[in-house]
Formats: structure tokens, C-alpha cells, sequence
């Protein structure tokens, strides 16, 4: 099975990504957000505004502003700490072939 994107990931139903992000690492999230800015950062952040406090939200917005670009192993590890969480909760993005 082939693995998932982020763009697979950002298929998920909203309900979804609410159950998955605030299980993740703010680093993680903060990479992705970091690397995707248009397509992940207003989604995740969006998102994130509903399902936590404002502070985590502007933790997040800190730790992407003073972290470096992530590097493309960085990506993936976010990107599979993110797919782990969505398997333990039993969800299924379609994953592009």
C-alpha cells in the first residue's frame, strides 16, 4: 500500500483533522505548516482554532517562527507521526496513486 501524502491528509473530513491534530506535536505541526504555508498552514491553523485554545495557536504560530526551514526527512517524519495518529483512530485517507 502506497504511502500517504500530506495532500491525502488534507482530504480528510474536517471532523477528522480535529480528532488527529491536536494529538500531534506542535513541532510537527509547526514543520508542516512551515513547509505547506498555503495549503496546510490556513487549514491546520483554522482547524486548530476550533479545537484548542488560542494560546496553542500562537504557540504554533512562535514555533514556526523561529524554526529554519524544515528539511525534506523533517517533512516525512511530521508527515508519519501525522498518519500514525490517523490510523489509531481508525481513519482512512485516500492515499494518491
Amino acid at each position: 500500500m502506497p504511502e500517504a501524502c500530506m495532500f491525502d491528509i488534507l482530504d480528510l473530513p474536517e471532523d477528522d483533522l480535529r480528532r488527529v491534530l491536536p494529538k500531534a506535536s506542535m513541532r510537527s505541526l509547526a514543520k508542516l505548516v512551515t513547509a505547506y504555508p498555503r495549503a496546510v498552514g490556513r487549514t491546520f491553523i483554522s482547524v486548530l482554532g476550533q479545537c484548542t485554545s488560542s494560546i496553542t495557536v500562537e504557540f504554533l504560530r512562535d514555533e514556526m517562527n523561529s524554526m529554519r526551514i524544515p528539511s525534506y526527512p523533517e517533512i516525512r517524519q511530521a508527515e508519519l507521526e501525522l498518519m500514525k495518529i490517523i490510523r489509531e483512530e481508525h481513519l482512512h485517507p485516500s492515499v494518491s496513486r
